[in-house]
């Protein structure tokens, strides 16, 4: 039996009040799907070419990703999140320290962590040790605090060797995904949230990710991005649409694994069904991926009516496990990474 959270099954009350207010900190198709099995075949080389990243919902669930299926990520790019297990399952506690920061204590976390890994609930805390971090957040960050930046990047500590982890948190941009030309002004609140900032935020996180890369390209081609079909890999319950996005150079087309692949996380209203498809082509990683032989995959949470900000689960409303190898939203991206280890991975 996996290790549960320590609340309870949080009720409709609750529910519904973090459907009003917890918009900013930003989930199928008829079968289950089984938890992630421990990864089998992913050596260093191979783990090394799989990342992942995601904003404020997104950068939450970027983190219990990468966490949960350390045996399988080798980085992780954060904008405007917390710490893994932050909400503890329970929406009361997302609500307060996990958007504050304030009462937010690390050590449980981390406890949690290496908790849940001895019970194999989540891969082995030991392939954290390899692992490349990066970590934004701003001063200005209205909706979630910086303090909880800071303890994302204390919760990593433990785990990640000092020169793997990088925090920055000194560049002033509203809530939202940082990007050199293509949003709205860098400190509007709102919209979109993709800022217009002057500041590479795709671009900072490949380049730490994978070392230096050839530069980006003024524009990426409308023709490597594609519609895919994700139900083979999110099963019933997950709430991520059937349909999402992958862009996939020319390189890329005949074997995917002739590739890095790089899965982001979009925030809550930043899906296709708020924006269709403004994040996938504002964020400013398909140019970057056009030069330097990376796939981009961006899945997509649909809104319903418990969901209806479209957020990624990090606080557990699609079930009980939401943050460890059985969480219907993270198997499906472990069955997804496997695709892509398998050579099976396409649009």
């Amino acid at each position: 039996m996996p290790l549960r959270h320590s609340s309870k099954r949080f009720d409709l009350r609750k529910i519904l009040l973090v459907l009003l207010v917890a918009f900013a900190a930003c989930g199928g198709d008829s079968s289950d799907r089984p938890a992630a099995a421990p990864a089998a075949g992913f050596d260093a080389a191979l783990k090394s070419r799989i990342t992942v990243s995601g904003v404020s919902a997104g950068g939450f669930m970027a983190v219990q990703s990468h966490v949960a299926l350390a045996d399988r990520i080798g980085g992780v790019g954060v904008v405007a999140a917390g710490p893994y297990h932050c909400a503890r399952g329970d929406v009361q506690v997302a609500l307060s320290q996990c958007m504050t920061g304030e009462g937010l204590e690390v050590e449980p976390l981390v406890r949690f962590a290496n908790d849940a890994a001895t019970a194999g609930d989540i891969a082995p805390v030991a392939g954290l040790a390899s692992a490349r971090v990066w970590i934004f957040h701003s001063p200005a960050d209205s909706v979630v605090a910086p303090a909880a930046g800071r303890a994302l990047a204390d919760f990593y500590r433990p785990f990640v060797p000092a020169d793997q982890l990088v925090l920055v948190d000194d560049v002033e941009t509203a809530h939202g995904w940082p990007t050199l030309d293509a949003g709205s002004g860098c400190l509007e609140w709102g919209g979109d949230f993709i800022n217009d900032c002057d500041y590479d935020t795709a671009g900072e996180i490949l380049e730490h990710l994978y070392g230096d890369l050839v530069a980006r390209e003024p524009q990426a081609k409308p023709e490597n991005l594609v519609e895919a079909d994700f139900s083979g890999y999110f099963g019933s319950g997950s709430q991520v649409a059937k349909s999402g996005y992958m862009y996939v150079p020319a390189a890329c087309r005949s074997d995917a694994r002739d590739c890095g692949l790089h899965i982001a996380f979009h925030g809550c209203v930043q899906g296709a069904e708020f924006i269709e498809d403004r994040f996938v082509t504002q964020s400013g990683f398909n140019e970057w991926a056009e030069s330097n032989k990376l796939i981009i995959v961006y899945p997509q949470v649909e809104k319903s009516l418990f969901n209806p900000k479209g957020c990624w689960d990090w606080w557990g409303y699609t079930d009980d496990d939401y943050d460890l190898r059985s969480g219907k939203q993270v198997a499906g991206v472990a069955a997804l990474i496997d695709a892509y280890a398998s050579g099976t991975l396409s649009p």
